[in-house]
């Protein structure tokens, strides 16, 4: 009889053994302040959203430990992404990354890869246009790919802030695919985007690509003419009317996503974690109140998928700026 009991007890103490260890994984929480580091300064397109979602987390309690925003600007942003790579297993340091990290490594201006991060989701995207004048000739996103297959050195086209971003992949990926010679574009950089569209306005350049977020004021008012939009499918409400380029026989999409990261080696119940914490972010009324106004697109990727996403657009960033001659050697 007693042999019979002590095979019970061991049985039940190996069950809770098996039930207690997913649960206790589950359960890990911040145990320290935790460091929300933006690589850009203060005020801009990154650290407005960081800022926001600090403000979500400790207004609805959704991290119990103070949350940090801490810029660390500098060097293409790679100032900020050495600063939490080197934090190897510690999951109270994220980061807020875009494109530079992915354009950045291809073509040389930093050694470090997405992969040297814990991959926490994606929060959400944004799309570029491409505008010209309203006086223009062009009147589809083809009449002027027909221009530039015939003479791509042509026409100029306005970029901020630097050659090989996001915005310079937007045009010359499609381009690319639609048979220019992507390599003789005459491509002028400018310090900012709002740049670019007054000298677009001013007369000086033929079409600019970039952000929806600073061509649409503008096309509001009446000034320009936005031809295209890098999205899979058309946008929602006022911006419906605007085509993508698959509708005009170009298989070309191009997202500049932001992304959360952390050090590499956080343990699976870490990522967990913060995977619910940013699911819940995503869903609260001030974030998608930012989300609307800014017209970005609210796509929530969780940490599984959004390597996926940026497996594909690492490839295709790195096809095109080979052909631009700006990427060096894997």
């Amino acid at each position: 009889m007693a042999s019979k009991c002590m095979r019970y007890l061991l049985l039940a103490l190996a069950t809770s053994a098996l039930c207690a260890s997913p649960a206790g994984a589950a359960d890990w929480k911040p145990g320290k302040p935790v460091e929300f580091v933006v690589p850009a300064p203060a005020g801009g397109s990154l650290d407005r959203p960081a800022r926001l979602v600090q403000k979500i987390w400790q207004e609805a309690k959704l991290v119990d430990v103070p949350v940090n925003i801490i810029n660390k600007s500098g060097g293409g942003q790679s100032v900020g992404y050495t600063y939490v790579n080197l934090a190897a297993n510690d999951p109270h340091r994220l980061l807020l990354v875009s494109g530079p990290l992915l354009s950045n490594h291809i073509t040389g201006r930093n050694k470090l890869h997405y992969t040297d991060f814990t991959i926490l989701g994606q929060l959400y995207t944004e799309y570029n246009v491409l505008s010209v004048r309203n006086d223009a000739s062009f009147k589809t996103a083809n009449d002027l790919v027909a221009r530039l297959k015939s003479a791509p050195d042509s026409l100029a086209v306005a970029i901020g802030t630097t050659l090989g971003n996001n915005s310079h992949i937007s045009i010359a990926l499609p381009f690319k695919r639609a048979g220019v010679d992507i390599k003789r574009l005459r491509t002028v950089v400018f310090p900012s985007a709002g740049e670019s569209i007054s000298n677009l306005l001013g007369g000086h350049l033929d079409y600019v690509t970039g952000g929806l977020s600073v061509a649409s004021p503008h096309w509001k008012a009446g000034k320009l003419r936005i031809l295209v939009v890098t999205a899979p499918k058309r946008l929602e409400g006022e911006y419906a009317q605007i085509p993508t380029w698959k509708e005009q026989g170009i298989d070309a999409v191009v997202s500049n996503s932001r992304f959360m990261m952390a050090p590499p080696g956080l343990t699976a119940a870490q990522i967990a974690y913060w995977d619910g914490i940013l699911r819940k972010t995503v869903a609260a009324a001030e974030w998608k109140k930012m989300v609307a106004q800014e017209q970005w697109v609210d796509e929530y990727v969780s940490s599984a998928e959004a390597r996926k996403h940026l497996d594909q657009e690492y490839a295709e960033m790195r096809e095109v700026l080979s052909d631009l001659g700006l990427a060096k050697s894997p």
